[in-house]
């Protein structure tokens, strides 16, 4: 079983536990510490032999940042730093991504590892270097240096390194959230097989959706035009979102007895692993989604997530909104020797527009092109905690809030 499978059940495990077990109240985070408790805590990751590091940055920019970090590895702060608006007494566990990461079970022991081990630390970290800072390993000669320095003057150090220009060291950083760009990972135009429309696996139950008066339809064509992709099964993952507060939409605990039809998850799995050109068409109540994420090669919930940056496109009622082909790549080769699996997505509308059109003649012209906007955050649950910019689109906080219909 590969890693990103490993990654898939243990995603699944977290959700499906998740619907199965009573909300837990979230921990009681105290969020009022000291500047004095912070930068203590803080301390813990300047290192006789490594620190971070942000040119023109103080120690005290160090502190809150590191601060802020720490609790949103924890869920207790959206990713831009506010607080939180989940409640676990108001909203539904099993739907929840938030809910699933704090009130949900896989065990004692892996849910401890993921909340306080190394994964809560990558996450911490992978927030950190996100907003611009840099972990620097110092090599040998000149960490015994720092180790053979009084107290006071470490402290000294550190409050001047963290912002300096210029560092000895290797250097780890985060600043491409862009897709690779590789020979390897370029999907051909074209069709690989003859396009196929994929709505149930039981024919008796093939019927294509009638879209509800507060409905859109979001719209994805898996395309295996790439060797690596061939007879590949994937899943894409998008939540409803709230851009007034910068958060996801969840679930209401009540929403049985309020007969509440509002779509908050969106899951998109391939219907046919061994098509070439694979149309999915998922009605959705208009407004705003976020790609949550995608897991390759199994159809479960992904256990990474683009809380910390994501793609949204917003949905208009009646409207069929294409998001992109998505390409399943697994194992490709890079021009450096190494390999890699991900999700790629390329967008070629005509070509889906044709292949609609001829699967289904009704919906000829109605397809229409998803509008992107990126770094819209939200609330993090999730094994690893990531952000993904697409290609060319503009920042959520460029543009107004969406207005589409249908949205709350």
């Amino acid at each position: 079983m590969s890693k990103i499978e490993r990654l898939g059940l243990l995603g699944a495990a977290v959700s499906l536990l998740a619907a199965a077990t009573p909300a837990m109240a979230q921990p009681k985070v105290q969020n009022d510490d000291t500047p004095e408790e912070i930068a203590k805590d803080a301390a813990r990751d300047l290192k006789d032999n490594r620190f971070y590091n942000k040119p023109g940055a103080t120690r005290a920019q160090y502190d809150a940042d590191w601060q802020e970090c720490r609790l949103i590895a924890r869920g207790s702060k959206l990713a831009n730093g506010s607080a939180t608006y989940y409640n676990p007494a108001l909203y539904n566990p099993s739907i929840s991504p938030l809910a699933a990461g704090v009130g949900g079970g896989i065990g004692a022991a892996i849910a401890a590892a993921i909340a306080e081990g190394q994964a809560r630390r990558d996450n911490r970290k992978r927030c950190l270097m996100i907003r611009g800072w840099r972990m620097v390993k110092l090599p040998a000669d000149k960490a015994a240096q720092v180790a053979a320095m009084t107290d006071e003057a470490k402290q000294s150090y550190f409050n001047t390194i963290v912002g300096a220009q210029d560092v000895q060291g290797e250097i780890e950083k985060i600043d491409r959230f862009t897709p690779l760009e590789d020979p390897a990972l370029k999907v051909a135009p074209g069709l690989a097989s003859p396009a196929t429309l994929w709505i149930h696996k039981d024919p008796k139950k093939a019927v294509m959706p009638v879209l509800a008066p507060n409905q859109g339809a979001i719209v994805v064509a898996y395309n295996r035009n790439h060797p690596a992709a061939k007879d590949r099964f994937a899943r894409i993952e998008l939540y409803r979102y709230d851009a007034a507060k910068s958060d996801l939409h969840y679930q209401p605990r009540d929403w049985k007895k309020k007969g509440d039809l509002t779509t908050y998850v969106v899951s998109i799995p391939a219907g046919d692993r061994r098509a070439g050109y694979e149309l999915r068409i998922i009605p959705v109540t208009a407004g705003d989604y976020v790609l949550g994420g995608a897991t390759l090669g199994t159809n479960m919930p992904p256990a990474s997530s683009n809380c910390f940056g994501a793609p949204m496109i917003s949905v208009k009622a009646g409207e069929y909104a294409y998001l992109a082909d998505a390409t399943p790549v697994m194992g490709a080769t890079l021009s450096d020797g190494s390999r890699t699996s991900t999700m790629v997505y390329t967008r070629n509308l005509a070509q889906a527009q044709a292949e609609l059109a001829r699967l289904r003649p009704e919906l000829a012209g109605k397809l229409v092109e998803a509008p992107i906007v990126n770094r819209a955050t939200y609330s993090c649950a999730a094994v690893t905690m990531d952000r993904f910019d697409w290609p060319g689109a503009a920042e959520i906080a460029a543009v107004p809030a969406a207005t589409a219909e249908g949205g709350r």
